[in-house]
């Protein structure tokens, strides 16, 4: 190769070398990851981008960046930020170089930046400028976008304005630890997510409770951008239920961060008119500041229990729990109505079962006086009915289980239910009727009120139900007792049992009588006591 050819290699290297190297008119592309945090979706957001800095005289320092200076992209955005900077009262030295956009980097209060990213986004459509990308959505928990290294606002339809910078030459950090190229979205709705634990184990939306009984409730929210918020309260509005005192966790990723709310308050809903019983009674609770600056986009578990106080049939309790960000001072563009606070409501409804009791004879008679028992075979637990509080206990002991007497019209109504399989059994026969037959039943009730019963101690002597609705009406169990052996229904084994054993029971008492009859004849003969 001669020596011309060499020359002209070695100056087209160092050209291209040139356009390599920091303060380059060429920037490379960079990324910015939009997050919306743990447990979170940016389903429903749409964002819009604007250029606001292009990046000259990059100075790395390892892995990092150490220093950057700042150019308006064109003229145009150039002046949209002047008049922003210069509304907030941010004021720069054009004589010492100094232009709009790199003054937008400098700054270092964070209330100023807030406000200056509110104004910006209040007056782009008016400024004329140009987004560089418009309704980038995503259905996941993040959006990663491609764009020339430089500074941007990003506008969210269902958010607050973000000032950010993408990675610079591939570093994702300053070197007084600012992040690049990420962060998390300041939704102006902080989402929470409202569970019960039903009887089966599992959390739902909704489910059925007896009163009386007390239940798990989960709560679950992501925390929102520490730029944007400096504490969130929680309210739960109870109504006929009432929160346990020192029922209230909280923890992250498994962790416990209890310590990171403030004392627990009390929230009392006031009785509606007309009615004596307290409705319920919820908490309110502010966290601390440490919670939003150290857990950012993590999610939140938060669990507490509720008693069901005050529940009926025509008025479930509910569950309405409140997360209020508290924003930090200009954070709301000025233009922007302050967001609501994320809300989620938990029904428990409860619901009624009756017990009709008719003759197996005749069956348009009703009979009082059939006394029965009702056990919870899901919590294994017999019911004991206080109509003072129109509240259920529960305990292990039968004996102390609320004995329940059906009325002139043959019915008890077992009032105010939750989800779970009940067994009703016959605990006393009116006179009458054979004392040796007594049929019980079982009850399931599902979380959404579809009622089952079936016989189970003589099931034939029980009618048949299949998932009534209960929100609809009040399921009906008839149940028949008899007084003739013949109106035993033939259901095969259990019933020839029965009427064998009911059979032995009449030999007996007649052997027993004609036995005492014969004794009695003859120690009157004077024979003398008979050997048993």
């Amino acid at each position: 190769m001669n020596m011309k050819k060499i020359s002209a290699a070695c100056a087209t290297a160092a050209a291209l070398a040139a356009l390599c190297v920091p303060g380059a008119a060429f920037a490379a592309d960079g990324t910015l990851t939009l997050n919306a945090g743990d447990g979170s979706t940016l389903a429903g957001h749409s964002f819009t981008v604007y250029k606001l800095a292009t990046y000259n005289d990059v100075v790395k320092d390892g892995a990092n960046v150490k220093s950057v200076s700042a150019k308006h992209p064109d003229q145009t955005t150039g002046d949209w930020i002047a008049a922003a900077l210069k509304a907030n009262g941010v004021n720069y030295d054009l004589a010492q170089g100094r232009n709009a956009a790199e003054q937008l980097l400098r700054l270092q209060n964070s209330n100023t930046l807030r406000k200056v990213a509110g104004t910006l986004q209040s007056t782009a459509a008016a400024s004329k400028v140009t987004a560089v990308k418009t309704n980038q959505t995503s259905t996941t928990s993040s959006l990663n976008l491609t764009l020339p290294e430089g500074y941007y606002l990003v506008v969210d339809a269902q958010g607050i304005p973000i000032l950010v910078s993408t990675t610079i030459g591939g570093a994702t950090r300053m070197s007084n630890g600012q992040v690049l190229g990420s962060t998390q979205i300041k939704t102006n709705v902080t989402k929470i997510d409202k569970k019960i634990k039903s009887v089966d184990g599992t959390w739902k939306d909704s489910a059925a409770a007896t009163n009386g009984e007390t239940r798990d409730f989960k709560a679950t929210f992501t925390v929102p951008n520490k730029l944007a918020v400096d504490t969130i309260t929680l309210e739960d509005h109870m109504t006929g239920i009432t929160y346990i005192d020192g029922s209230f966790h909280a923890s992250v990723d498994g962790t416990d961060i209890t310590n990171q709310f403030g004392a627990i308050g009390k929230d009392k809903i006031t009785a509606a008119a007309g009615k004596t019983q307290t409705d319920g009674t919820g908490f309110k609770v502010t966290s601390l500041q440490s919670l939003v600056d150290t857990y950012q986009g993590k999610q939140v578990t938060v669990t507490y229990q509720g008693k069901v106080v005050n529940a009926s049939k025509a008025n479930k309790a509910i569950n309405q729990i409140i997360l209020t960000s508290n924003w930090l001072p200009a954070v709301i563009p000025p233009d922007v109505p302050t967001p609501n606070p994320g809300t989620d409501e938990t029904p428990v409804p409860t619901y009624d079962v009756n017990l009709k009791k008719i003759s197996a004879a005749d069956g348009s008679r009703t009979i009082q006086g059939a006394k029965f028992k009702i056990h919870n075979d899901s919590l294994n637990q017999w019911y004991t009915w206080d109509s003072a509080s129109n509240q259920w206990t529960f305990g292990t002991d039968e004996s102390k289980a609320t004995e329940f007497s059906t009325n002139a019209q043959g019915v008890i109504n077992f009032t105010r239910l939750g989800a779970g399989t009940y067994t009703v059994k016959e605990t006393q026969v009116p006179t009458g009727y054979f004392t040796f037959v007594k049929p019980s039943f079982t009850i399931k009730i599902t979380d959404d009120g579809h009622v089952t019963i079936a016989g189970k101690d003589q099931p034939g002597l029980t009618g048949t139900v299949t998932n009534a609705d209960a929100n609809a009406s009040t399921p009906t169990a008839v149940v028949k007792n008899i007084d003739n052996i013949t109106q035993l229904p033939q259901t095969g084994a259990t019933t020839m049992a029965i009427m064998i054993v009911g059979a032995f029971a009449i030999i007996l008492v007649a052997t027993a009588t004609g036995w005492g009859a014969y004794r009695i004849r003859h120690e009157n003969m004077g024979d003398g006591p008979i050997a048993a």
